[in-house]
């Protein structure tokens, strides 16, 4: 009777062992960093103007909050692209510009500047630290930018090409 009441017992130690090890690891897949998507450069194309990424000091992607995935060839085509789906970032990720490694673009400084010779002709630029961006600057010219004024930036940018299209399509005159 002792023996059965002890396998008993030890029975529903390992269940509840396995419960609380399978518990922990679904939360900590939940919690978990997302991941830069992958890129086959040379083969892959950008979702925005359809062109081969070939670059990675220019490559950039994002996540959506429903698993969805993007890649570009261009930070610019990555901005314009998300500012056009009604869709919520989970993720975004650029390459740092000079050592070329994958970094949160919400983190990200920018230099914009029409002297920076990018893929789709953007002129944008992302790097690790603001003092980076102020040593390209330096060399090239152009404007230190966070990931906000980036996106304000395009929204202003699109907000004036929408109008007269809007204004068009709505059957008013010019």
């Amino acid at each position: 009777m002792n023996i059965k009441r002890f396998w008993s017992m030890f029975g529903l130690m390992i269940l509840a062992l396995g419960l609380v090890v399978g518990g922990s690891g679904c939360a900590g897949s939940a919690s978990a960093e997302p991941t830069p998507p992958t890129i086959h450069y040379g083969e892959d194309v950008c979702e925005f103007c359809g062109m081969i990424i070939s670059d990675e000091r220019f490559a950039a992607g994002y996540l959506t909050a429903d698993g969805q995935e993007y890649i570009f060839d261009d930070i610019g085509d990555m901005v314009q692209h998300y500012l056009q789906q009604e869709q919520e970032l989970a993720a975004a990720f650029v390459h740092d510009y000079q050592s070329h490694v994958w970094i949160r673009a919400e983190t990200a400084a920018y230099v914009l500047s029409p002297h920076l010779s990018t893929p789709m002709l953007s002129g944008l630029v992302a790097v690790s630290k603001t003092e980076e961006a102020q040593s390209l600057i330096s060399q090239s010219g152009g404007e230190t930018l966070s990931f906000d004024e980036l996106l304000s930036h395009y929204q202003a940018k699109a907000a004036p090409a929408m109008r007269p299209h809007d204004a068009s399509s709505m059957g008013h005159d010019r």
